[in-house]
């Protein structure tokens, strides 16, 4: 099975209706991860990407899985349908 390799995205619709059934503001919620508000609000604007140590630390606080509120970028079939457009062209 191949590896998937590359950034973690988040899917901030998901992300911010997570924290909001949790009852958690945005500041509560960088309390309990330990990161900033301004970090939360750009994920949950989609502005920035989560390292996986953070993304581990969401999922933990939100007990939601990691495919619920992030997903991988497969950087390997990025690079293949690049390779294959060229190809075709």
């Amino acid at each position: 099975m191949a590896k998937v390799s590359g950034p973690i995205r988040v899917y901030p619709e998901a992300f911010t209706r997570a924290r909001i059934l949790k009852g958690l503001s945005q500041r509560e919620l960088a309390r309990l991860t330990q990161y900033s508000i301004a970090y939360v609000s750009q994920l949950e604007r989609g502005h920035r990407n989560p390292s996986p140590h953070a993304a581990q630390q969401f999922c933990l606080v939100l007990d939601k899985p990691f495919d619920a509120l992030f997903y991988l970028v497969d950087v390997n079939k990025s690079k293949q349908e690049k390779a294959e457009a060229i190809h075709r062209a």
